[in-house]
């Protein structure tokens, strides 16, 4: 992976905020007021900084009973923050040409179990 995702997952931990979100998170998934509560801090300026560890995958959301809950992506994380572990691989996002090829992995796959149902019913 480039340097410059590390040199990006290192300034985003740089920050206290980020650092306390995340150190919030480790206990139990919680909604914005929740987590903008225990770390004193606006909602506002905790969404924005939850947006930033979304964006590099090391938080993750999901809606449920109208409030969107955040959890860690994976609690390693938490390993680096406390013990200055280096940044699991897990954590770095897979470039888009990468993607893509998945993507098209996926696809001749299902088009070819398609193409089989379809032998199968020919005959």
């Amino acid at each position: 992976m480039p340097p410059i995702f590390d040199e990006i997952v290192h300034k985003a931990l740089s920050s206290d905020l980020r650092r306390g979100i995340l150190l919030s998170l480790s206990k139990k998934e919680k909604y914005l007021s929740e987590i903008a509560l225990e770390i004193k801090r606006k909602p506002q300026s905790v969404d924005f900084h939850l947006s930033l560890l979304q964006e590099i995958g090391l938080v993750e959301s999901e809606w449920r009973e109208g409030k969107k809950y955040y959890f860690l992506k994976d609690r390693r994380i938490i390993d680096f923050l406390k013990r200055g572990k280096a940044v699991p691989a897990d954590f770095r996002p897979k470039p888009p040409h990468e993607i893509v090829l998945d993507m098209w992995e996926d696809m001749k796959k299902r088009l070819d179990r398609i193409e089989e149902r379809l032998k199968k019913l020919e005959r």
